[in-house]
């Protein structure tokens, strides 16, 4: 959590400060980089895939486009789809959903870049992938990969794209979505909550702050179908924290600041239900991704694991005290 992270605004005065002097900039400025296009993501509806309803299970987004000549060297744009089997691991091949050409893209009426919307449904993805819901399992997941061609021939997707555009801000470029294929859920409450930090072995600071233990109040909190955060009760403050309680006793947290949520009203790091599978949403306010490791329900007990790619991690028991036992959740 403690690592220095720059904004972009701070990068931009950096590069005019270096732009002084004649010593080589520490960084590669944009002509150093390979130029390509991307996609923006100016709105989506958000739209949810449910393993018990597929035909209702569709989503919409809308993009414009960048690059060197404002766009005008992107030849097109294709969506392929793929289908993650959580049960077996296994990945399938991917099938092409979406392929237009630049002909078809239409204006954005503020910034005047070529723009386009897109529309798929799990009716679709299924059809393009040749199964039926038969196939699959609640809690696997459809990824959507998007794939920038541009008029020479090359083309840019999510594993050739640099994560301060694909995603990052400032940029907001958009070449991934994943749908995990939900069923009803509602794991809302308020609970007691006793939280230890575990070593992941990464040779931080947090690894001197294993066997540290808080206990609280916590709340999780539903913000989408299937996706919660979670709100954590410490010395009578209370905060968006998806450490689910670890962060207090290793860092000493009292502000939101501290929190992998920097800002609870705009949530980047979340956690889905999908048919009982819980697995992590999105990255925390210093790009962390984290993930589950543990997760044993145990009557009025949950088991928590968790552990990031910073190698922070911890392991919280949440216990219900309205006398009804957790669902069958695993990891």
């Amino acid at each position: 959590m403690q690592k220095l992270k720059y904004s972009l605004l701070s990068v931009l005065m950096m590069m005019l400060a270096f732009s002084c002097a004649d010593e080589p900039l520490p960084f590669d400025t944009f002509d150093e980089y390979a130029k390509g296009g991307f996609s923006r993501l100016l709105s989506t509806d958000g739209g949810t895939f449910f393993f018990t309803d597929p035909d209702n299970s569709a989503f919409t987004f809308d993009v414009e486009y960048y690059s060197e000549n404002n766009g005008g060297d992107i030849a097109g744009h294709e969506w392929s789809v793929r289908h993650r089997n959580n049960v077996t691991g296994d990945i399938s091949d991917p099938a092409v959903l979406a392929n237009i050409s630049s002909s078809s893209f239409g204006t954005d009426p503020k910034s005047g870049l070529p723009s386009a919307s897109f529309a798929f449904s799990m009716n679709d993805a299924m059809a393009a992938l040749g199964k039926t819901i038969d196939d699959f399992n609640g809690g696997d997941d459809l990824i959507f990969d998007g794939f920038i061609i541009m008029t020479d021939g090359r083309r840019f997707g999510p594993d050739n794209t640099g994560g301060s555009v694909n995603g990052g801000a400032g940029f907001d470029g958009i070449f991934r979505f994943i749908k995990p294929l939900l069923c009803n859920s509602d794991l809302t409450g308020v609970y007691t909550a006793v939280a230890t930090n575990t070593s992941q072995g990464a040779g931080i600071g947090w690894d001197g702050c294993a066997g540290l233990t808080w206990e609280g109040s916590l709340e999780i909190v539903q913000v989408g179908d299937g996706e919660y955060t979670v709100l954590t009760t410490n010395e009578g403050a209370t905060f968006d924290d998806m450490s689910f309680g670890n962060f207090y006793p290793c860092y000493g947290v009292d502000s939101q600041g501290g929190m992998p949520n920097n800002n609870p009203d705009m949530l980047t790091l979340t956690f889905i239900d999908a048919c009982n599978q819980l697995s992590f949403r999105g990255s925390s306010q210093w790009g962390e991704v984290y993930s589950f490791n543990e997760v044993i329900a145990d009557g009025a007990n949950l088991t928590l694991g968790w552990t990031n790619d910073y190698g922070e991690g911890g392991s919280t028991v949440i216990t219900r005290t309205d006398g009804t036992s957790w669902p069958a959740l695993k990891g």
